[in-house]
């Protein structure tokens, strides 16, 4: 058996529940908060009801990883793989390769699977078996439900924590973050994405490559590190450029053989170098809690590779580690904002235009990034001084939400709920602070806090079991 966090067990709790109505479901957590622990519990308990139970995945990466944590809930899976041949119709629970499946479902006969359990649903990838086995129950497990597959195929979505919550909870890293401003226009975009060749001809320069290893040194020169990358070329030429100057890198692509790739993880697992780059084979299913720094060494249009690749520095360690620093040199913060900022996450059918992120700015002091309505740096206390004009030049093209004019001067005990929720949605203080000052409200203030946020059951259940801690300092709103 595993201990379950609290915010996992809800979400086990809605999943189960929301079967009554929602054929199809979507489990939305975000990097670091465990949704292998999620539905690996949920198979553990399906196969105890006699449930037959199908869990697939897209990368060698993640099919390992997903043995690994269904032995620790006592499960014992068939493999669905290239190179294994026999397959059991019988057999309660198995895991399969999505594209071996694909292959051969058409040969399963006999087969038809209760429950199917998808990994990274956000790939369209695993559409069609879903299509072939239209009448089980589908969990579409993923920490970014976008694309236009999800509101045709899934018609509810269980997403009970966030980032920030998570942030606050201690369960993931704060992170600090720097960008690099820069002119981007040269980068060519196709599909929804800029090109490859675009990206490569932006960032393969050794300007560039000094630029990196400059701001690095200057920012986390004792931090082991993952960096980022365009392509294998550019991984190549970049894991030199560190080399060159003196720090200890090695690389892993595509054409990394598989004894070599695990040879190296190990040795930067054990710390035998500092800087480990990579292009595309790292963003999912990779798990190393001691990396301390995320370099993103070129733009991206995806949120969803944004988030993943900063989700690799967000792990804690016990007393070790509680932040990571994000280094940014394709102005995604801009493109995407911060990576803990929240999200309400929706399986409705895709606006024609997309929300922008909120903006951020850099505090002069320290060169860290912030939101932009932020008036002191959290990280070196500066006092930004207010200029109606700031976000004009340039930097920012989107003004954010600040103190409303109206409670500036109030004292936080004053607040009404209503008031209270403006302060939070105003990100001028922590969401947890805001918390504790509406559990001083009573049951009644923080069910009406959840109602205004939309938070889940479980988010007031939780508020309502530490109603005993509502102490706060009563500050005067800036």
């Amino acid at each position: 058996m595993i201990h379950l966090r609290p915010y996992q067990s809800e979400a086990i709790a809605e999943l189960r529940s929301g079967f009554s109505a929602h054929k199809r479901q979507v489990l939305c957590l975000p990097t670091g908060a465990g949704k292998t622990v999620v539905f690996s519990e949920m198979v553990r308990l399906a196969a105890i009801r006699g449930t037959k139970t199908l869990v697939l995945t897209d990368r060698v990466e993640l099919f390992g990883q997903t043995f690994g944590a269904l032995g620790r809930v006592g499960v014992n899976p068939q493999r669905i793989e290239a190179g294994r041949k026999a397959f059991d119709h019988r057999a309660l629970i198995s895991v399969g390769m999505v594209e071996t499946v694909k292959r051969r479902m058409a040969k399963m006969e006999g087969y038809a699977p209760d429950l199917i359990i998808i990994d990274e649903a956000h790939k369209a990838n695993f559409n069609p078996i879903i299509e072939h086995w239209r009448e089980a129950r589908v969990i579409g497990a993923t920490a970014t439900p976008i694309g236009k597959h999800f509101h045709r195929y899934y018609t509810n979505i269980v997403a009970n924590i966030d980032i920030p919550e998570l942030v606050d909870s201690g369960y993931l890293a704060t992170c600090r973050p720097f960008q690099m401003v820069q002119d981007l226009s040269d980068l060519e975009t196709k599909a929804g994405e800029y090109t490859d060749d675009s990206l490569f001809a932006h960032y393969n320069k050794q300007s560039l490559f000094d630029g990196v290893i400059e701001n690095w040194q200057k920012r986390a020169a004792n931090m082991k590190t993952i960096v980022f990358n365009v392509n294998i070329a550019h991984t190549e030429n970049m894991t030199q450029a560190f080399r060159k100057a003196g720090i200890s890198s090695e690389c892993v692509t595509s054409n990394t053989p598989k004894a070599e790739r695990d040879m190296i993880l190990s040795a930067f697992r054990q710390g035998a170098f500092q800087v480990l780059n990579n292009c595309g084979i790292l963003t999912t299913g990779y798990d190393e809690p001691t990396i301390e720094c995320v370099v993103m060494n070129r733009a991206t249009k995806s949120l969803p590779l944004w988030l993943q690749c900063c989700g690799r520095g967000s792990r804690v360690i016990d007393g070790i580690k509680s932040e990571f620093t994000v280094l940014d040199f394709g102005m995604n913060h801009d493109q995407h904002g911060l990576w803990a900022e929240t999200r309400r996450w929706t399986i409705a059918p895709p606006r024609k235009k997309a929300e922008r992120a909120a903006p951020v700015k850099e505090c002069p002091e320290c060169q860290s990034i912030v939101f932009a309505s932020a008036r002191t740096c959290r990280y070196c206390g500066h006092v930004f001084p207010f200029d109606s004009k700031e976000l004009e030049q340039g930097q920012m093209v989107e003004v954010g939400p600040k103190t409303p004019d109206d409670l500036i001067g109030r004292k936080i005990s004053s607040l009404t709920i209503e008031e209270l929720a403006r302060v939070q949605l105003s990100k001028r203080y922590k969401p947890s602070f805001c918390w504790r000052v509406a559990r001083s409200h009573g049951r009644e203030g923080i069910r009406r806090y959840g109602e205004i946020f939309k938070y889940s059951r479980g988010w007031v259940y939780r508020q309502e079991q530490e109603m005993s801690d509502c102490t706060y300092t009563d500050y005067t709103l800036k």
